[in-house]
Parts: structure tokens; sequence; C-alpha cells
């Protein structure tokens, strides 16, 4: 019988879990809205309740694997006030998720930053398998950054995952106060969520959606035209950036924004062609830019990728 394993990937917007063989097949699946507005305690509870109706089901599964977005501590399985999950109930701080789960399941459990997961899914599963230089950037509600050097996932110090979306473009620009608290953050020009928050100001139509803005520039509508032309000036900057930084050999977008990458890529690709020009290393510094070819389902893919390598951990 193939080895099982439950995976979970929590996002600001939805709770996605799945039952996943070793294989990387995904045997069963559910994708609901994450409803922080009910506080912690109501979607810790929601999180337990999934799982067990998974393990119902499959009473064989071996592990349980955690992508989330960050920050967070994944050597001791701590959430640490994510940014995104707001709440105006009981606040996050800090919360070890990965004990929870351990103790409500009796399985082995591991948390991963959820970019660090994706980058990990692609090159397990994905349009990443031929490199060992790799970033992944998710688009959605936050910014997440993953990156793979050289064949490893790159940590901050203490173990941390680096939070590569909050470096600061323009810290006087307040139009664009990012989750973190901050003003500046490239999270808070590039992810779909707050793009969506600064364009619709523009359109004058609060509350109007990524796609909904992502049809109007379909429909040459001249304001959201000139948003996602800033938006691809800004994604450029940002990753000449993680360039200089991780020389990824690719570079690729997932996330439910990344569905509007045509209205921004092409432009991305010229804008930061035109940035690398004056670097003179004898490197091919352009990395190939692309998208995802996991179909949104690389948070979780790469939580299953983390509970099997926790398993083969216990296992040796």
């Amino acid at each position: 019988m193939s080895q099982k394993v439950l995976s979970y990937d929590l996002g600001g917007t939805k709770i996605a879990a799945g039952v996943i063989q070793k294989n990387g097949r995904i045997i069963d699946e559910i994708r609901i809205p994450s409803e922080f507005h009910r506080g912690k305690s109501a979607v810790l509870k929601t999180i337990v309740e999934i799982g067990n109706q998974f393990l119902s089901r499959h009473p064989d599964i071996k592990a349980v694997g955690i992508a989330s977005a960050g920050p967070l501590d994944p050597i001791h399985g701590t959430l640490l006030s994510p940014t995104n999950f707001s709440t105006t109930k009981d606040e996050w701080k800090k919360v070890p998720i990965a004990r929870i789960l351990k103790t409500a399941f009796k399985r082995p459990t591991a948390l991963e930053n959820d970019a660090a997961a994706a980058v990990l899914a692609e090159c397990w599963k994905g349009a990443g398998q031929k490199f060992k230089n790799v970033m992944v950037l998710t688009l959605g509600t936050g910014l997440g950054t993953g990156v793979i050097c050289n064949g490893n996932l790159v940590r901050a110090g203490r173990q941390l995952h680096p939070e590569a979306g909050h470096i600061i473009l323009n810290y006087q620009d307040r139009t664009a106060r990012c989750g973190c608290g901050n003003f500046g953050c490239a999270e808070a020009y590039l992810s779909g969520k707050f793009f969506s928050r600064r364009t619709g100001l523009k359109l004058s139509r609060p509350g109007i959606s990524g796609p909904e803005i992502a049809e109007l520039a379909r429909r040459k509508n001249p304001i959201a035209l000139e948003a996602f032309d800033e938006y691809s000036t800004i994604m450029s900057v940002v990753l000449q950036n993680y360039i200089r930084l991780y020389a990824p050999e690719i570079v690729l977008l997932t996330g439910s924004f990344a569905a509007a990458s045509d209205l921004f890529l092409p432009q991305t690709r010229t804008k930061l062609r035109v940035l690398l020009k004056q670097q003179k290393n004898g490197l091919q510094s352009l990395p190939k830019l692309g998208l995802s070819t996991l179909d949104n389902r690389a948070g979780l893919l790469g939580g299953a990728y983390v509970a099997l390598s926790l398993l083969e951990t216990i296992q040796k």
C-alpha cells in the first residue's frame, strides 16, 4: 500500500487540505474559506475537524505536513503572529500548531512556510525539477518567497524562514500600508490583496477583486492597465533585488494572483532585462521567468513533501 500523508496549505483566505501518496498523487482534497474573522480558536478547531474527517477515510495516514503563511518557526513548529491571519477576536501571536496537530492526530507533524513548501514542491514534482537554484513567489493574500540555492532550501538566522516579501521599497508611501504594519513593503505592492486595494481606490471601486481588475485591464480600461504597468515595474525591481541575492536559474510564480500574469509578466521580463544588463560577472544573471505547473497546489504538495521528509528522518 502506498504511503499516505495529510497535508495542509494555510493562507490568508483559504484552508486547503488533502491526502497525498508518496508519489505525489493527491487522492482526497478539500478547499474552504479560512474565515479568520471567527477567531484563532475557531480556525484551529476547523483545521482539526478537517483532519479527523480525512483520518476517518484514510486511517493509514502516517504523518502530517503544514504549509502556512508566515512568519513562523519551522524548526519548533510554531506560528509567529502570521501577517495575514487577521482576526478581531483572539490574536494569533505564538501558536505551536505542529504540536497541536500532533496531539490531535497522534501522527508526527511538520510545519513549513508556504513559499518554502512551494519551492520544495516545484523541485519535487513541478517546473523546478531540472534546476538547483530556484525561487518561487506566491502571489495571493501576501507575497511569499521560497528559495533553493545549490540544491538546498535557504534559511535565515536561527533557522527561521527569510521573509523577503517584507523588504521595504518606499517607507514613505502612505498608500502602501502592509499587513505587517510598515509602509512600502514589496508585499504591499505585489500581493493580490494589496494590489486590489490600491487599484480599487484609483478606480473609485473599493472592494473590487483582483480578477475583476484583470478583466477590466483585458477590456483596455486605462486605469487598470496603468495599475498593471506599475505592477510590472515594481515586480522587476523586486526581482532584481532577489536575483542579486540568490542568483536563481528560474523564478516561478504561483498563488491566485498569478492567473493575471499575462497582464504583467511580459513587461516584467523586458524591464528586468534592462535592470540586469549592467551586471558583468560572466554569468547569465537573467533567470527564466514562468508559472508554476502544479495547478495552484504547490503549497499542498509542499506540505506533503515535508511530511514525507519527516517520516524518512524518523525511519532512519
